[in-house]
């Protein structure tokens, strides 16, 4: 700004000093609004990269909730055909145990006798 300032003095020496005074103010004006033109722009910006951080934790979020999701629903699935499996296995075991038991009394209901040869 200073700069802007120190090249327009120089190049208006030839100019009255109310000349240069307007000049002056009038380039104060315009830095005052460019300026203040600068700061809005830099609150927008910030309000911008605000939201982009809440929508990115956002996204992030979801995306651990997700994870999280499918590898429950995956460790509830193993747990219920491990469950499944070993009610299957009981169910065989009863149910060879069933028959042992009755073949058993089968035999035992039907002892053979040794002939008398």
């Amino acid at each position: 700004m200073e700069a802007v300032i120190a090249t327009a003095l120089l190049g208006s020496f030839d100019d009255s000093s109310e000349d240069q005074e307007l000049d002056i103010n009038s380039m104060y004006f315009d830095v005052a609004v460019s300026d203040h033109i600068v700061e809005e722009r830099i609150k927008i910006l910030e309000k911008e990269v605000s939201q982009m951080r809440e929508n990115q934790e956002r996204v992030l979020q979801e995306c651990v909730e997700a994870e999280l999701q499918h590898r429950v629903e995956q460790e509830v699935f193993r747990l219920r055909q491990q469950s499944d499996d070993r009610f299957k296995s009981m169910e065989e075991q009863w149910s060879r145990m069933m028959s042992d038991m009755a073949l058993s009394s089968r035999s035992f209901s039907n002892p053979t006798l040794p002939s008398r040869d």
